[in-house]
């Protein structure tokens, strides 16, 4: 007993558009039940209901398709493609392909329409994920055409519109530029709103000879944020800092500031509204030099350079002109004598003042600062962190070196007892919180220290950038990446470990789960090495 199996073959992409005045490109694909492509197989035209006005060939055909005579059959190329050349039909006439079968395959037939479909621009952004840097004043952007309507002129209007948080806003797009298959126009930044993440269309409207075409890319704007601080109180050995942080998109609404002097910190505290206002402890009288920065939560606020703030003197209390007033109101006081006329001198019997004890009692000078207290705090939303450990450790070879160390309460508050002076170099504050990242620094002077630490899910997410960037303009060619990209363009270049990672990262940062030390020492050890040449150790970690 024999027997054969067929498989079973279908047209697709049936498209009929017009050339010209009544004449037609009809294109279809044969192939097989998985799709595959049938090269060279013979297609059959019935003209069942076709008119004998209507001529047929193939397309490229030398002579010209006479009317009332069509050939017997037509044959796919090798990508399973027909296509055929109609004069004189209409469209309300119909047109049958039909593939007659053979050893492997059965037959097969479709009837196509003859109404010419809309013709298909299509547009493209330049990349899927664009940035666009708010700090200048136009931003220059390039659309891909392509499409069977790409080389026709005119081109339909373009709207070019922002979609934030699901409401789009119209832009006016201005400099329009054709340049072959490329169509560049200009955007006013002051247009684009404040920095952040964003959606980017192009919209081109349809027409019964045209179809609607729609370009989308994601938007990152960016803005560099500048400081502007002033000393509002200064004392020997402490100041008061009031810091303003601007941009060309607005106050940043998060972020931090921390104030250094020579590298060595001395304080930092959270913006609120683009403010802060804090105190730092000064580790020598003034003057001194102090570096003010700006850190970011959010990759799209980008810090700008350090402000450098000098600490002259004191300005504690009243101006320093009251010394001086005190100085001229002896010469006041006798200028002002000297011109009163001298009155009668009466005898005046001395009064006797009585005796008092005398106590042991001295004027109590200012209280030394001892150990140290103040917040931990959240780096992103400003909330406090409870539970967080804070540890004043000091340099030793010995696991039982001397330090001190305490939790923060439900408040975030933490006080730490002194340490015996002197202080030796090399000691170390350190911050651990259970979904934070660890913060490690130089232990600053003895007094007020607010911290504020970043979750170890936004730690995780700005590595993955920090990585991209550090990869060439391979990743960075995406803008800001996201960990999704950086997956996409891994798995296009078969580099499934990277693609392993980026999904992992993608996954902590978005699912909702905590991410524990545990769970990002993990993702840790997934990372790749690193693009410029040296390995995870030798990078430095800045988060």
């Amino acid at each position: 007993m024999r027997i054969s199996v067929q498989a079973q073959p279908r047209f697709e992409k049936l498209r009929c558009r017009a050339l010209g005045s009544a004449q037609l490109e009809l294109r279809a694909q044969l192939v097989d039940d998985l799709g595959a492509p049938l090269g060279a197989a013979s297609v059959e035209l019935a003209r069942r209901e076709l008119p004998a006005r209507v001529a047929v060939a193939s397309c490229g055909a030398e002579h010209t398709p006479r009317a009332g005579r069509a050939p017997g059959s037509f044959h796919t190329d090798a990508g399973g493609e027909l296509c055929l050349t109609l004069s004189g039909a209409k469209p309300d006439d119909a047109l049958w392909l039909r593939f007659p079968g053979d050893a492997v395959h059965l037959p097969a037939q479709v009837s196509v329409p003859l109404r010419p479909a809309p013709a298909e621009l299509h547009l493209a952004f330049e990349a899927p994920s664009l940035e666009l840097d708010l700090d200048h004043p136009k931003q220059r952007l390039t659309l891909q055409l392509s499409g069977d309507d790409a080389n026709r002129e005119p081109l339909p209007a373009i709207r070019v519109e922002l979609e934030e948080a699901g409401q789009p806003r119209p832009l006016t797009a201005l400099e329009w530029l054709r340049s072959g298959s490329s169509l560049s126009f200009s955007l006013d930044s002051a247009a684009l709103g404040t920095a952040g993440p964003a959606r980017l269309l192009a919209r081109a409207s349809g027409s019964s000879e045209r179809a609607a075409a729609v370009a989308e890319a994601v938007a990152l704007r960016t803005a560099t944020v500048r400081l502007s601080v002033q000393a509002t109180a200064i004392a020997a050995d402490s100041a008061e800092l009031s810091v303003s942080a601007q941009s060309s998109a607005g106050q940043p609404p998060s972020g931090w500031v921390d104030a250094t002097l020579a590298g060595r910190a001395l304080g930092s505290s959270p913006l609120g509204g683009g403010n802060a206002r804090f105190r730092v402890n000064l580790p020598s009288p003034p003057p001194l030099l102090l570096d003010l920065h700006y850190h970011s939560d959010d990759p799209w606020w980008q810090p700008g350079a350090a402000v450098e703030l000098k600490i002259e003197g004191t300005t504690s209390g009243e101006p320093a002109r009251w010394p001086w007033l005190v100085l001229l109101g002896p010469i006041g006081y006798v200028c002002l004598r000297a011109l009163e006329r001298p009155a009668s001198q009466k005898l005046r019997r001395p009064t006797r003042v009585p005796s008092l004890p005398v106590r042991g009692t001295a004027l109590a000078g200012p209280a030394a600062i001892s150990g140290w207290h103040g917040s931990v705090r959240d780096a992103h939303d400003g909330h406090p962190i409870g539970g967080a450990r804070v540890e004043a450790s000091l340099p030793s070879l010995l696991d039982t070196a001397r330090g001190v160390h305490t939790d923060t309460d439900t408040h975030g508050h933490f006080t730490l007892p002194s340490l015996p002076e002197p202080i030796p170099e090399g000691a170390r504050l350190l911050i651990s919180s259970p979904l934070h990242a660890e913060l490690e620094r130089a232990l600053p002077p003895q007094g007020r220290v607010d911290v504020v630490l970043i979750s170890r899910r936004r730690a995780l997410l700005a590595r993955l950038v920090r990585w991209a960037r550090a990869g060439g303009t391979a990743w960075q060619r995406l803008g800001e990446p996201t960990p999704g990209e950086v997956a996409n363009v891994a798995l296009r270049r078969g580099d499934h470990g990277t693609a392993r990672w980026a999904g992992s990262v993608e996954a902590a940062v978005f699912d909702g789960n905590p991410v524990d030390k545990e769970r990002e020492a993990a993702l840790r050890a997934l990372e790749p090495p690193w693009q410029h040449g040296g390995s995870r150790a030798e990078v430095p970690d800045e988060d």
